[in-house]
Parts: C-alpha cells; structure tokens; sequence
C-alpha cells in the first residue's frame, strides 16, 4: 500500500464511531481485522497491560487465514524481559527475521515458533509515555521487511487505541469520583462551654477518628498552630466564635488538623443557641480539599490555555494577536509626539513552499523552528520582539527608545539573520525573505493600520524583486477605497444600504433554537458587499460607531418583535464594539428602547470581545454589570484567542462563553485545539456559564460537541447567516419539520 491508501485506512478507522462507542475487546476486534487487512499481515492482535509489572493480556487475536479471534494470552515481563524492554526503549520495533533478532527471539519457544511467526512489526500504547500495551502485526511462514510509510500507520492506530484506553481511564475515574460525591456529607461537632460533647459519623469519617476521640477537645484541638496566611488560629478562632455567640452565623473558610495529625482545607460554618441555659455551638464542617485542588487544576488549565492561546505552538513565539496587544501598548506609551518612534517589520519567507514540496512538512517546520531561534535572538539583542504571524510570516516590531541601531538599519540587520545558514536533518538551509516596514504614527495610529501597511509595503517588495521596501501610500491600492468606505459610512445609515443577517444557535442537549446572532451586512451601490472586517475597523476610529450601533440594536429589536409575532421566543445577540462599552450612552440608549417597547430585556444578548476588556476595564465591568440588572445576558465572544483572565470572569457579569471557531474546526484533527475545546468548556462550567461553539461546519464536530458537554452551537452545518425573511421561512419549515412531541 502507499502513504495515500494507509491515510484512508487510517481516517476509515478514526471515522468509525464504533471504535469509542463499542465494548473495548469489540473495538479491538474491529480494529485488528481493519488493521491486518490494511497491512496485508496473517495476524494483528492488541495486548494491554493493566499496571506496571502486571502481564500483558490479549484482547483480540484476528487471523486473516481462519477468519477468526482469539483472546485471553499473556506475555509476562519477567520471562520476556528482552521484549519489554525494547517495548520501552521505542516507539515501533520492527523486526524482520522474528526468531533470530536479539529484540524477540527470546519470545520463539512460547509464541513465535508454535504460530510459525518469522516477522513482526509492533507497535507501544503509551498513557503519559509509559507504555500500557502493544499492537502486534505479524507474517506467518515468510519474513518481510518493513517500511517507513508501513511504521508510521503501526504507530498512529497505536496512538488511536491508547487514546481509547485513556478515555475509558477517565470514565471510570469520573464514575468513582461521582459515587464519592453522592455519599458524602458535612461533618458535624456540637460544643459546649467550649468542648465537644458530640461528633456524627460524618465528622469522625472526615477527622479520621472515633466519637470518643473528640470528646472533651476544643476547635483549637482540631486545628494548626497557624493558618495558611500565618494567623494564629487561636487569635481567629476567638474571633469566629465572639461572632457566633453575639448572633452571627459565620462561614469561613479554615484548616483543619485531623486526628492523625494530617492537615486539610475545610468550609466551617459556626451556629450558637442556648440550650438549657447554656451557650451551645454547632460547627458545620465540610472537607473542601477536593474542590480546592479542582480550582488550582482548573486555573493551571487556563493559564496553558492563556499561553497556548497567545503563543504559536510550533516556534513558541508570540502569535498575531500579541503583537496587536504590544504595539497597543507602545503606541500608548508614546502618545503626543510626532517622531516615528515605533517600527513594525512584517518578514514573508520567499520559497518556503518548494521547502516543504521537496524536503516534506516535518523538515519545513525544523526550518521555521532554527531560524525562529536565530531571528528572535537577533531581534531581541538589538531591542526588538519577535512574533510569528502565521504560515511563513514573521512580524519584527522596535521601539525607539530601546532600539539599539537606527531604524533605517532594521532592514539589514535582519538580513544579516536571516543569511545564517540552518543545520536541518543534516543538511545547510539558508532562507531569504521578503521585508515590508511601517512606522508610528507616520503610517497608522494603531496596530492594525501599521500591519496593513507593511503588509502592503512587503508585497510590493516581493513583486518587484526588492528585499525590502518601506509603506508608501503612493504603492497603496486599497487607500481610496478605505477613504471611500470610511467617508460614506454615516450615509450608508440614512439611506438604508445596511441590513442584518440571522444566525441561529441550537440546543446541543434538545436539539430547540437556542437563539441567533445578528450579523451587520453592508450593501454598497457601487462598490457592492462590502465585508464587515472592511468597515467595521473603520467604524470604530470614528464616531460613526455610535450611530451605527444604534441602527443595530433598533433593527434588532425590530427583528426580536417581528419573531414574537410569528410565535418564536428566543433572544438575539448582537455584537458591541469596545468604544461603546466605554460610553455611559450604550446603557442609556438600550433601556430607553427596551421600555418604549416593552421588551423583555432577556430577549437581548450582548456580546462583547476579550480585547474590549483591555482599554478602561472598570468602566467597562461597570456598564455591564448595568446591563445585567436589566436582565439582558452577556457573552464573551472568541474566547481563547484574546486576552482571557481568570480575573475578569470573576469580576463579569457573564452568562456565557463562545469558543471561537479556530479551536472548534480542527478539534477532530488537532489534539491541542481539542484539548482547549475541553478545557474551556470545563472552565465554563466551573464558572456556571453556557457554552457556544462557533464554526460548527460537519456533523462529527457537532457530535464531538455534544460528546464534550458543550451546551449550544453555531455554524454553517446548521445554518448559515440569512435575512429576516429567510430566518423566519428556516424557523418556519424547522417547526414544520418537528411539530410535535419531538424537540427541534
């Protein structure tokens, strides 16, 4: 077979729900029978160990000539220590002449002579990179040599079982922790004159102790010296219980000493009442351990998920996004002077595609990673930073005032860089680029304008042979367009050039119209469509953002009226830009069109970017904590390609998160992008928030989302953006289609 026809065979596997929806010994039939057809073998079988010295037990033994399994075998360690230590030492063994190689012959008498196997090519299972199993093809009554293309779909069906295993892992752990869950109770202790006079049995499960060994004991007994800030807890513990007897029902949260002298985390609440004249105090104690530990792990999850989110996974550089944010910030920082003070050196590798053409993609991303290293060192020891933009793009941006050399020397010194010559799989690599260069504040006033602009500066390099070139407005095409776009805006308002477009959401766990998304469309009479990331940029370096947002938001509750008169209820998100969530107006304006209405406020949804957070961030929490208290939700839109802060979803008002579609369309491909998926989906909830995936294109990611937990979902496998007339004709076919008992 060749690579083309060992890629189909292994997407037919990852394609075949049953893999992870079947038993595990009929996922390893299915996959041993697919897998020695695939290959040509006369067997395939899959081994799995249940410990580090436990044996290795077949699950399925498939033989091509009987058409038959088989299951049940062992191979031990201690009698095979040869084999299993070359399972340890590698990734595939791939052996040619099974019964004289060093790596199995020891196998011969017990396995490889009764079967009349002569060659084999297995392949570890590995959870964490310790190996707990192995897939075995093998050719009986003839040797065969292996190859490269034959290695690498071993190794990949091998990573897709042990991925099966390390799910059912999880399910299990994840039944064992819910039963705990179900079973456990608050401890109880009961004082009087300050002692303990009764335990219940929760109480001596979680102090690991007997009633009797309570007895007597004061709250100080069950506690540490000193609390985990350095309180004393006896200057603490005073002052709890003067809060409880002077009528006070304090909860706190507090660390206990157990019995054994081990400490834990605990949530105590303090109870006074007099009971036979007597001041009597019930503490209420429940072991928090689990949910603090859960907290850490779920903030160590977002913080990969900042990184990951801020970083370029290959080269580890700083992505897109970062740069935005730094040049923001150096901008801010040299606001009022006119000197070209900050530099931005957008660098396009030239012929990277005959790279990866001719060397493969594994080779190509060694050269991005060498000369990634080579370029940042070169950037940063002259005061500069390095990002990587994407693909073969690289953007360089210096700063005046620690830049070491002048600026029009930037140019040369990352070509001196960029002709160092890479080591890469033994070979010499020197790579050219072309250079396009922008300066604040003579080519832009933001981040976005300046990268434009040396993105235009740069093709115009590389279509005219030059290896770099400055922005010049006069080598700019799209610069009366931008002026044309940007001047006729306010009339595109007045005369009705602009409409909205409809985007509805489901239900992932019943399937009903959760809600939609109202999309702003620009119909220009001359220069047609005009795409919203064209004009809404522009938009909001004017004031025309103020007036266009209302026409939004009064066509939207149009939108919302009109829906409630053909009988559906469901709210409208609308997107609200960064200067407007900094205006005092947008609250104003909003109640004042939702009492003239008499809307209900929760058919409104706002959703705002990560990035609107980072300008004014208390004047932007405020406004929307005075949206949240007339009842209209709130979403984080794109999440995980911003500035996410554990910080601010805390602080917000937030009722949900929409993961952008980046992560959602590659997470059937991507372990990283599915990983985020989880992960954030996870923070949601642990947030008590909703989820909405963005991009949803096939149905196997729209049932990976459901798998995952996810709450709702958007994107062209449900429907695409349309108008107000064709949404109600969708929604009016769509409750046609499941009229009835049957949710949509």
């Amino acid at each position: 077979m060749n690579t083309a026809s060992f890629e189909s065979a292994y997407l037919s596997l990852v394609k075949d729900n049953r893999i992870f929806d079947s038993a595990l010994d009929k996922s390893a039939r299915i996959i041993s029978r697919q897998c020695a057809l695939a290959l040509s073998v006369s067997r395939a079988s899959v081994w799995i160990s249940k410990g580090e010295d436990a044996p290795m037990r077949c699950l399925s033994a498939y033989s091509v000539e009987n058409d038959s399994f088989e299951s049940g075998a062992t191979l031990d360690s201690e009698m095979f220590p040869g084999y299993f230590s070359a399972l340890e030492n590698g990734r595939v063994i791939d052996v040619s002449d099974a019964l004289t190689d060093p790596r199995t012959s020891e196998l011969c008498a017990a396995y490889l002579e009764p079967l009349n196997v002569l060659s084999l090519l297995d392949a570890t299972l590995r959870n964490q990179g310790e190996v707990t199993g192995v897939m075995c093809f093998e050719m009986v009554g003839q040797q065969r040599q292996w190859n490269k293309e034959e290695e690498a779909f071993v190794a990949s069906v091998a990573d897709l079982v042990s991925q099966r295993l390390i799910v059912d892992e999880l399910a299990l752990s994840e039944e064992k922790f819910n039963a705990l869950y179900q079973h456990t109770s608050d401890g109880i202790c009961v004082f009087g004159d300050g002692l303990c006079t009764d335990v219940n049995p929760a109480m001596c499960s979680i102090f690991r102790g007997g009633p009797e060994e309570f007895m007597g004991k004061s709250l100080l007994d069950l506690s540490p010296e000193f609390q985990c800030d350095g309180v004393r807890s006896a200057d603490r513990s005073i002052d709890n219980i003067e809060r409880c007897l002077n009528g006070d029902s304090p909860m706190y949260n507090w660390t206990h000493q157990r019995l054994d002298g081990t400490s834990f985390q605990a949530e105590v609440r303090l109870n006074a009442i007099k009971f036979e004249g007597e001041d009597t105090l019930f503490a209420h104690v429940r072991d928090i351990s689990d949910r603090i530990e859960a907290e850490n792990l779920a903030a160590i999850a977002h913080e990969k998920l900042e990184f990951r989110g801020a970083h370029d996974q290959l080269t580890g550089l700083r992505n897109r996004g970062q740069l935005h944010q730094y040049v923001s910030r150096l901008i801010t920082g040299n606001t009022g002077t006119k000197k070209p003070n900050v530099a931005l050196l957008l660098l396009d590798l030239n012929r990277f595609k005959e790279v990866n053409d001719t060397l493969g993609h594994t080779t190509g991303d060694k050269v991005l990673v060498e000369l990634s290293v080579v370029l940042a060192e070169k950037v940063r020891e002259n005061g500069g930073s390095l990002f990587r933009l994407g693909g073969d793009e690289f953007g360089a941006v210096f700063d005046s005032r620690t830049c070491a050399v002048p600026f029009e020397d930037l140019e040369s010194l990352l070509h001196q860089g960029l002709k160092t010559k890479l080591l890469v799989d033994d070979m010499s690599v020197e790579m050219g680029a072309s250079i396009g260069m922008a300066l604040f504040p003579k080519d832009g006033k933001d981040s976005h304008e300046l990268l434009r602009c040396a993105d235009v500066a740069m093709y115009y390099a590389k279509n005219n042979n030059k290896a770099s070139c400055w922005y010049d407005p006069e080598n700019d095409v799209n610069n009366k367009r931008r002026l044309a776009i940007r001047l006729e805006l306010g009339s595109a308002i007045k005369e009705n050039q602009l409409s909205l477009y409809f985007q509805p959401r489901i239900n992932l766990h019943t399937g009903e119209v959760a809600g939609c998304e109202a999309l702003l469309r620009w119909n220009h009479p001359k220069l047609g469509r005009v795409p919203p990331g064209e004009f809404l940029p522009l938009a909001e370096m004017t004031e025309a953002i103020h007036p266009l947002t209302d026409w939004v938001l009064h066509n939207t509750i149009a939108q919302v009226e009109s829906m409630l008169e053909n009988g559906y209820r469901i709210p409208i998100a609308m997107n609200i830009s960064s200067r407007n969530l900094t205006d005092s107006r947008l609250v104003d304006t909003i109640e004042q069109m939702v009492v003239e209405k008499k809307l209900d406020p929760s058919l409104l949804e706002i959703e705002i970017t990560e990035s609107a957070l980072i300008k004014h961030p208390a004047l932007v929490v405020e406004n929307l904590e005075k949206l949240n208290r007339l009842g209209i939700s709130i979403a984080i839109d794109d999440f995980g390609t911003g500035y996410s802060s554990l910080s601010y979803l805390k602080k917000l008002p937030l009722d949900t998160l929409k993961i952008d579609r980046i992560f959602v369309c590659d997470m059937l491909t991507e372990e990283s992008d599915s990983v985020i998926v989880d992960s954030t989906i996870d923070l949601a909830h642990n947030f008590s928030l909703s989820v909405v995936a963005e991009g949803v294109e096939d149905k196997e990611t729209l049932e990976a989302l459901i798998a995952k937990g996810c709450d709702q979902a958007q994107g062209y496998f449900i429907a695409k953006p349309m108008s107000a007339e064709d949404f109600d004709v969708w929604m009016t076919q769509r409750s046609d289609k499941y009229r009835g008992d049957t949710p949509v």
